[in-house]
């Protein structure tokens, strides 16, 4: 008798690959309204902030700094690992930065489409010396052209909301397929928490939100979970943590006020492109969303590849 397989086969990739002409929006976005993030974090923290004490609440940036931490904890890194980590959705690699200025041996790979990002993001890196350790590189998250098994670590920190479809297959393939078995990741974004239709107030705030930043949709998580066990993911780890992100939400007027009167003082006039005023829409909209948690969560997903 032939012994039983231990595991599945893992699926391969689905097609066709989406093409990186195709996120027109999303680059845009990022290209056009990427510099006004320095008013939300000097350090451009493209995020939100996680709470682990009360007196976190009076210092932005250490909640900010706090999430970074808290996703190489999921991550499970030692100082003394040999990481190759892939940070999915790199933003101007402000948690790449981290993680190797923290773990002295890891090389971290950023990925984005935004060309004002890879320009940003490799002068803040040439700032900090770490050439050697940290590039970024421009492709596409759902269609990588990094090989099978390239990196021993990966993470998303809100920017898997920009992949397609509500369990976010593609994104999520293409991460099965560049990590290692054994590797690890980590996924910190919101999520719909279920998939019924959505009440009618709800669902006109979701859609400004989505419009405004150039996302497809937020993912479902059911959906996503239902995919990271199709494409082999085990000891799958789900935390909601919309508590701990809410005290650095309560910063988003207070830091729309400051970029108010900067835009003001600075070109005499509030005459902006509109992904410009869609980046002050959004998080003011996601104060909104984020109260209705039968609907809405934030959520920390880690989990290790077969």
């Amino acid at each position: 008798m032939k012994p039983a397989s231990s595991a599945a086969p893992v699926p391969e990739s689905p097609a066709p690959v989406i093409p990186l002409s195709d996120y027109k929006d999303i680059r845009t976005y990022y290209d056009v309204a990427g510099p006004d993030y320095e008013m939300w974090s000097p350090n451009f923290n493209m995020h939100f902030g996680y709470c682990k004490k009360f007196t976190d609440i009076f210092f932005l940036e250490r909640m900010l700094m706090n999430m970074n931490a808290e996703v190489m904890k999921e991550l499970q890194l030692l100082p003394s690992h040999n990481a190759l980590i892939a940070d999915l959705g790199c933003g101007v690699g402000t948690v790449a930065r981290y993680a190797a200025l923290h773990f002295p041996l890891a090389q971290v790979t950023g990925i984005t489409i935004s060309d004002y990002q890879i320009d940003k993001g490799r002068e803040l890196i040439e700032r900090d010396q770490l050439q050697d350790r940290v590039q970024l590189m421009k492709d596409n998250f759902e269609g990588l052209q990094a090989a099978n098994n390239s990196f021993t670590h990966a993470y998303a920190v809100e920017s898997a909301c920009h992949a397609n479809g509500s369990g976010k297959e593609l994104f999520i393939a293409e991460m099965a397929r560049v990590l290692k078995s054994g590797g690890r990741f980590c996924i910190a974004d919101g999520f719909l928490k279920h998939n019924n239709a959505l009440p009618r107030f709800f669902n006109a705030i979701y859609q400004k939100i989505i419009h405004c930043w150039a996302l497809p949709c937020f993912g479902s998580i059911q959906d996503v979970l239902a995919n990271l066990k199709k494409y082999g993911m085990k000891n799958i780890s789900v935390r909601e943590i919309s508590y701990r992100i809410a005290p650095s939400v309560a910063y988003v007027p207070w830091t729309c006020l400051k970029f108010f009167v900067h835009e003001i003082w600075k070109n005499r006039s509030l005459r902006m492109e509109k992904e410009r005023w869609h980046n002050v829409y959004a998080p003011v909209l996601g104060m909104l969303l984020g109260l209705h948690r039968k609907h809405f969560g934030y959520y920390i997903i880690s989990a290790e590849k077969e």
